[in-house]
């Protein structure tokens, strides 16, 4: 798409990025998601001594407003050093099948290489048709290919063990 900037988001986008993290949510149908505000989003990403999280912005370059978004974080691993997860791909419908993911991916990506990330992971649901786009670019199914299970606590699972004796 002609008329687009990808660049690294800055502390004025975060009202956007958190209004777009709410289309996701309803998309995926947790309608109770974000539970953050912009605030609480810009004192992790730009008042942190050290971020372990990025975001990525694309806008259109006529008025800078912000269309999508690829956020990442960090993990580690013995056996690979320094990971990426990806949390959240996401563009607004109208300017979907225009490359503007492929660009975010890009960017994020040039920031794996930059940086020598071990592996970039990420979780997509099974009916999500954005599974696609992923194993175009090269993405390996591992709950099929090594069985392996994602699980989590809840913050109230998180307390009930840190209470516990």
């Amino acid at each position: 798409m002609d008329g687009m900037t990808i660049r690294e988001a800055r502390r004025e986008d975060c009202r956007a990025i958190i209004d777009l993290s709410r289309e996701i949510a309803d998309f995926h149908k947790h309608y109770n998601s974000p539970q953050i505000d912009p605030k609480v989003l810009e004192r992790d990403l730009f008042d942190a001594a050290n971020p372990n999280m990025g975001f990525y912005v694309a806008c259109e370059d006529k008025s800078d407003r912000v269309i999508g978004y690829g956020h990442y974080f960090y993990t580690y691993t013995l056996r690979l050093g320094r990971c990426m997860c990806l949390q959240d791909l996401y563009v607004q419908e109208a300017f979907r099948n225009l490359r503007v993911g492929d660009k975010l991916m890009k960017a994020i990506s040039q920031k794996a290489v930059e940086q020598s990330i071990g592996k970039m992971e990420f979780v997509v649901t099974d009916w999500n048709p954005a599974k696609n786009f992923y194993k175009k670019r090269g993405a390996v199914d591992y709950t099929e290919k090594e069985t392996f299970h994602v699980y989590q606590f809840d913050r109230k699972a998180i307390e009930k063990m840190a209470s516990s004796s």
